[in-house]
Order: structure tokens, then C-alpha cells, then sequence
């Protein structure tokens, strides 16, 4: 006749077999963990921000090169989008990359045709870049709807000379004597009207004989 095994016994056996299952599930089942609602994102949000600081000290560190392509990887977050990719022409153009740059400036212009920063990194993109008529033609545009702003009004007095156009670009420094006076750059675009002048004084008076020239 079978012996009755106490309740005790089954219930140790029950507590066995049931260790063994979960052990099975817990080796041959993947990860169960289960996310809170928008951790993710938050996640790779977080991610994107390193970059933009790594960007951040290249940028400080004049590696524009480094700078521009991890401010291009922080563009892809939501948060950070329009100041990375911002940031990452201004870092193509500063490291000459001007394809690069034009082409992101081109981008936010088209989505923001109003930032006048754009523009003038455009226009300097298109000066580095030898397209002078669109540079003057944004510069123009520029200082028209931001006549007291110095930088602009430099730069397109330094673009007018370097297209050699100096009547126009010593009618601008007058301007810029009057409304920045303190701006560091009046001395070097003196010199160079200052030596055209003298060039061209010396070239109107190289066919007139030596006896005309002291009256």
C-alpha cells in the first residue's frame, strides 16, 4: 500500500518545480524591461546635448572642422535643431567648407527669410567664395534694413575694395568714421584708399613730361 506524503512534502515539491520554471524563463526569455512613456526619447534628447556641448568646445578650440560635424549630429534632435544647425554653417564656413555652408544657410533662409544673421553669413559664404554680385546684392539689402549695425557695413566696405570698387568703398568709410568711430578696421581700409589714390595720381601723371609736372 502507497505511503501518504504529507502536505508539508507536496508543498516543498510544488516550491522546487516552480523554481526550476522560473529559472528556465529567466535564462532562455530576452530582456523584460519595461520603459516609462517618453523615457526613449528623453534618452537620445539627452545624447544629442553631448554632442552640442562636444561642439561646443571644439568650436572654442577653433576646430571648426570637429565643431561642424558634431553640431550636425545635434540638428537631428528637436530641442537643439535650429541653434545646431545654425551653428554647424557658421562652423563649415569658418573651417571653408563653403559647399557645406552655403548649402545649410541656403536651408534656413528658405525657412527664414527674415534673420538678417543668415543673410550675412550668406554673403560672407558668397564673398569667401568669389560670387561678388550676390554678396554686394545681400550686402545691400543688409544695410538697408540694418543701417546701424557696424559689422555689416564693414564687410561690405571691404568687399567694394576688394572688387576694387573705391570710390564706393571710400563713401562707405566716411559712414563708418561717422557711426563707429572706434571700429578697428578704419586704419587698414584707409591705407588701401589711400594707395589707390597715390596709384592713381601716379599713373594719371606718367605721360606728362617731367617740365609739366612741377607747375
Amino acid at each position: 500500500m502507497k505511503k501518504h506524503e504529507s502536505p508539508k512534502m507536496d508543498f516543498f515539491r510544488f516550491s522546487k518545480i516552480l523554481a526550476g520554471i522560473f529559472f528556465v524563463c529567466l535564462c532562455g526569455c530576452k530582456s523584460t524591461r519595461i520603459y516609462v512613456p517618453g523615457e526613449k526619447k528623453t534618452i537620445i534628447e539627452n545624447i544629442y546635448g553631448e554632442y552640442y556641448a562636444i561642439a561646443d568646445e571644439y568650436f572654442k578650440m577653433k576646430n571648426y572642422s570637429k565643431a561642424a560635424e558634431f553640431y550636425t549630429k545635434a540638428s537631428s534632435s528637436e530641442n537643439l535643431h535650429n541653434a545646431a544647425y545654425f551653428n554647424a554653417a557658421r562652423s563649415f564656413a569658418l573651417a571653408k567648407n563653403w559647399d557645406e555652408a552655403k548649402k545649410i544657410y541656403l536651408e534656413i533662409e528658405a525657412a527664414d527669410g527674415e534673420n538678417s544673421e543668415v543673410k550675412q553669413g550668406l554673403a560672407y559664404i558668397y564673398a569667401m567664395n568669389g560670387e561678388f554680385e550676390k554678396a554686394e546684392s545681400l550686402y545691400e539689402n543688409l544695410l538697408e534694413a540694418n543701417p546701424n549695425v557696424s559689422e555689416v557695413l564693414v564687410n561690405y566696405t571691404v568687399l567694394l575694395l576688394t572688387q576694387e570698387k573705391y570710390d564706393k568703398a571710400e563713401s562707405c568709410l566716411a559712414q563708418i568714421k561717422e557711426k563707429f568711430p572706434d571700429e578697428k578696421k578704419i586704419k587698414s581700409i584707409q591705407e588701401k584708399i589711400d594707395s589707390w589714390k597715390e596709384q592713381n595720381s601716379s599713373d594719371d601723371g606718367a605721360d606728362i613730361p617731367d617740365e609739366l609736372k612741377s607747375m
